[in-house]
């Protein structure tokens, strides 16, 4: 039995552009397989059984693939407010305290349901609980119908040594405390358990991958980072960072190094093919050829960036390089949307103020490529997902084309782009399958996952008061060693 979506508007980037216009879709099992646009030689018709949607007032897209999220954050919103990312971390830590299994299930349930519902069908989901709590998120994930990259991260290296000068600025009274070393296994087993990880849910379902994901680089120590590029050579499995977001983490690099970031990275072995950075806001451009040359993608998020102060990415100049760029939504803990279409919206926008000549905006249907086929591209999965095309994954999006912000329908891709919140989402298909039809997530009971997430969400917000107090006591010396490193980026740029 075939599935026949008939006589949709059709949007959908192809290799250069995007196009758009009336057809019909065949999809057979988890793949289209014909494609009927209306004016062209040929038609598609209904076997006896198959499944026929009108979608004659619906705009079909390919789902979207938001190239950067944590999950976690769903359950901890409203807790961290008005600090930069490097100040933020200490709390965001101290927001764990009594973190179980089944917080990190439920973040990552309710996260894929805000998600589908607003039109995303892959995501790549960086856990920072580490590799314990993979497994919890992976099966929720295999629950919830998306598509999946998932990569646990991983880090080495003390938190104070990742700012340099902190120690220095800590009081006595606080020195012991905030120097200790992190608890863990040797990098050699944590490793290890990425690897195990993999071997048991990479290829899950025909949509669940595993990828490698140190913290950032410099949260790692070098035999970290020399292992996992040895992980990812080995078993042909991607790698995921955050790279560059903050002026701070510029300078750590050359307080660490001696040179860049991704220069540094690029000696040991983990710059390569299947290499995402996400953010990359301060890369030069040594760091952007670097990258360009290895074919490394990037994952682009605007509102996370903003919301955080980190700055804009110079994605103007990385497209140009040929670079995959995709867009991410990172999630409530950086006070962005799980709507990707939100965010795609600012990636269209942001660029346009430092550049006088509206010729060299980015378009609609450039935010609507990153979206789309550059996160596919970005996450290596461009031969399966990202738009819509015969033997491709039938991955797809029905948006309802009588929507406020469809009407009139003078041009569908910026309508989509700059009109368009993720409300007009009706279905969304993965594999072929219904994941959300009239609006409501299929495989999943919101009732009960509200109820549940509403329970564990207080609960949480309960236990971690304290924790959150003592990592106050911190904050004006880690103010005063951010402002410092700071004013050493800015001197030297």
């Amino acid at each position: 039995m075939a599935l026949i979506i008939r006589n949709g508007l059709i949007v959908t980037p192809t290799a250069d552009s995007v196009r758009s216009g009336r057809g019909t879709i065949r999809v057979e099992k988890d793949r289209i397989a014909r494609i009927a646009w209306q004016g062209e030689a040929g038609s598609i018709e209904p076997a006896s059984g198959d499944q026929v949607i009108d979608a004659s007032k619906r705009l079909v897209m390919p789902g979207l693939v938001d190239a950067h999220a944590h999950f976690y954050g769903m359950l901890m919103p409203g807790l961290v407010e008005r600090l930069p990312l490097d100040m933020r971390m200490p709390y965001l830590a101290a927001c764990f305290t009594g973190w179980e299994e089944r917080d990190a299930s439920l973040s990552a349930l309710l996260g894929a349901a805000r998600m589908m519902r607003n039109g995303t069908t892959t995501v790549m989901e960086n856990i920072l609980q580490g590799v314990g709590d993979s497994e919890a998120t992976v099966k929720a994930l295999v629950a919830s119908g998306m598509r999946a990259v998932v990569g646990p991260m991983v880090a080495d290296r003390p938190f104070y040594e990742t700012v340099p000068g902190y120690r220095e600025c800590l009081p006595a009274t606080l020195l012991e405390e905030g120097t200790r070393p992190p608890a863990g296994p040797p990098p050699a087993e944590v490793v290890a358990a990425c690897r195990a990880l993999a071997k048991r849910w990479h290829g899950a379902e025909g949509r669940i991958s595993i990828c490698l994901s140190p913290s950032t680089p410099h949260r790692c120590t070098d035999r970290m980072l020399e292992l996992l590029a040895e992980a990812a050579a080995d078993d042909k499995l991607g790698v995921h960072t955050h790279l560059l977001e903050t002026r701070p983490q510029a300078a750590a690099a050359r307080h660490l190094y001696g040179r860049s970031m991704v220069e540094h990275i690029e000696k040991l072995g983990l710059l390569r093919p299947g290499f995402l950075g996400a953010h990359s806001v301060w890369l030069s451009d040594a760091d952007m050829d670097r990258m360009a040359s290895v074919g490394a993608g990037i994952s682009h998020n605007p509102l996370s960036n903003l919301y955080l102060g980190s700055g804009i990415a110079r994605v103007p100049q990385l497209l140009k390089r040929g670079i995959a760029v995709g867009i991410g939504s990172d999630g409530p803990n950086c006070g962005s949307s799980t709507s990707l279409i939100e965010v795609m919206k600012l990636a269209a926008i942001v660029h346009r103020l430092g550049e006088p000549e509206g010729s060299r905006w980015p378009s609609a249907e450039d935010a609507f490529r990153m979206a789309t086929l550059g996160g596919a591209r970005a996450l290596g999965l461009d031969r399966d997902v990202g738009s819509l095309e015969v033997g491709k994954k039938a991955d797809l999006v029905l948006l309802d084309a009588e929507s406020p912000g469809f009407v009139p329908l003078n041009d569908p891709v910026m309508q989509l782009v700059f009109g368009e919140t993720g409300s007009a989402v009706r279905s969304v298909i993965v594999n072929g399958d219904f994941i959300v039809e009239d609006g409501r997530p299929t495989k999943l009971d919101m009732a009960q996952l509200i109820g549940e997430a509403a329970e564990r969400g207080q609960r949480l917000a309960g236990r971690v008061r304290e924790p959150l107090s003592r990592a106050a006591r911190f904050e004006p010396y880690l103010r005063q060693t951010y402002l410092a490193l700071l004013r050493e980026f800015e001197e030297r740029s």
